[in-house]
């Protein structure tokens, strides 16, 4: 079983994540999204040094405060250092209410900045923590143009072409890359539960305490709108696993990898779940007292 994880991660879960991602930009009006960087760059900024300044430093604190396994805070530090997790797109918006333009707005600016941004996050993160990993920027442009750049500006490109067309596919698509999704989970819980178990509780509440303070950090700088405010603590709190995977297996070998980042990406999904349920059941009440 452990030998099908790295194709399926490889060829299964990115043609899922980009029906998924594709699937939300038909549903995302392109002009809302060019609001955002013609008419809010401030707001733009602001997110970008919360999910790229303030969230890396926090970890790093966090890690070399509480000092967790060594595998650990390698791994906790490569995944800060990426952009967003792409199937944030879908699950943000459904549960949360979070705005799809903005988190669209952030994942572009995001994966863009991610060619000078990861390498350098990395370099910074990887001195106190006494680690070396090197970024692959032909691997980063793959990962990051096939999961995020091109479905998602496709998707939005088909959107203004024809929004009948796009209202028709998307649903359809994105219900297909949620079942390839859901395979790949099955099938890397299925391999790597033992994994799951071994680690330390220690870890787990590292793992915890740095999503929990990063979605914080997203939802105090996050605008007042409430939607948005979701989005930029989403955005913060959960990070592209694919990217993250394929830097440290590269570094590290995939056998070292995976059991370290798996229960890493797990936790912070589930945290970030949590919290968009409770916002998602906020905002719902929130409307029945207008009403």
């Amino acid at each position: 079983m452990k030998e099908l994880i790295i194709p399926i991660i490889k060829i299964v879960a990115p043609i899922s994540v980009a029906l998924i991602v594709f699937a939300q930009g038909l549903s995302t009006a392109p002009s809302l999204v060019v609001s955002y960087f013609k008419d809010r760059p401030g707001l733009l900024l602001r997110s970008l040094f919360a999910t790229l300044v303030l969230v890396p430093a926090a970890a790093l604190a966090i890690i070399l405060l509480l000092e967790p396994a060594t595998g650990t805070g390698i791994g906790l530090a490569i995944l800060v250092a990426c952009p967003p997790a792409p199937l944030m797109l879908r699950a943000a918006a459904q549960k949360g209410g979070a705005s799809q333009a903005f988190m669209a707005a952030l994942h572009l600016g995001l994966a863009v900045l991610a060619f000078v941004t990861v390498p350098l996050v990395l370099d910074v993160l990887s001195i106190p923590l006494g680690f070396h990993a090197d970024v692959n920027l032909g691997a980063t442009a793959w990962i990051l143009g096939r999961t995020i750049l091109v479905p998602l500006g496709l998707g939005l490109a088909a959107r203004a072409l024809s929004t009948r067309l796009a209202e028709t596919l998307g649903p359809v698509l994105g219900k297909v890359g949620m079942i390839g999704v859901g395979l790949v989970v099955l099938v890397v819980l299925m391999a790597l539960y033992p994994a799951l178990l071994k680690m330390d509780p220690w870890s787990y509440l590292v793992i915890v305490t740095v999503s929990v303070v990063a979605i914080g950090i997203g939802h105090l700088v996050g605008p007042k709108d409430a939607s948005e405010k979701t989005t930029l603590a989403v955005e913060c709190g959960v990070r592209h696993p694919m990217l993250a995977l394929t830097i440290a297996a590269a570094n590290f070998t995939p056998q070292k990898a995976l059991p370290v980042l798996v229960p890493c990406v797990i936790t912070s999904a589930v945290v970030a779940t949590i919290y968009l349920v409770l916002r998602g059941r906020r905002q719902r009440s929130g409307k029945t007292e207008v009403r």
